[in-house]
Order: structure tokens, then C-alpha cells, then sequence
């Protein structure tokens, strides 16, 4: 081979290299930034009123077709709430969906 052909074969290769690994980058940054950070949802949160129960707010406000028992478990683990006695003028964090 000459020195000519080698010389551009090795140019070659290192671009081919260069590229890949730009390539690479590329597609990771794209993919990081598909899965990127969880979209933010906003907390939402309910006032007890005088007369509310646990039960009524979380019926009000449980997703369609979930347990409104599972959804008080969820209401009170994130309110850290260790009973299910509520007051009027409390105010709730909603669970996220």
C-alpha cells in the first residue's frame, strides 16, 4: 500500500471514530432529555370545612374508579396524619394522581 492510501485510510478511520462517538452523544443527550426530569405537578390542597369527613373529601377528590379506602390511606400517608380525625380550618395536601 502506499504511504499516500495509508495516510488517507487513517484519516478515514479517525473520522469515522469522531463521528460514532459524537453520534453516540447525540442520541444520549436526545434520549436523556425525552426522559428528562418528571414534569412538575403542582400540589393541590382542600380546607377542611365545618361538617367535612375524610371520607367526603376523598370521595370528592379520588381518581375515578380507586378505592376511596386506599385513597384515605393515601390522604393521610401524605399528610403524615395518624388518625383519620380531621378539623375544620385543616388543610390537605391532595396525594399526586
Amino acid at each position: 500500500m502506499s504511504a499516500f492510501l495509508k495516510n488517507r485510510l487513517s484519516k478515514i478511520a479517525v473520522l469515522l471514530l469522531i463521528l460514532s462517538i459524537t453520534c453516540t452523544g447525540m442520541v444520549q443527550a436526545f434520549a436523556a432529555s425525552a426522559d428528562g426530569p418528571e414534569t412538575v405537578v403542582p400540589a393541590e390542597y382542600v380546607v377542611v370545612m365545618p361538617g367535612d369527613t375524610l371520607w367526603e373529601i376523598a370521595v370528592a377528590h379520588k381518581p375515578q374508579g380507586q378505592d376511596t379506602r386506599v385513597y384515605i390511606q393515601k390522604l393521610m400517608r401524605t399528610n403524615e396524619m395518624r388518625t383519620s380525625s380531621i378539623q375544620a380550618g385543616d388543610t390537605l395536601m391532595l396525594p399526586g394522581k
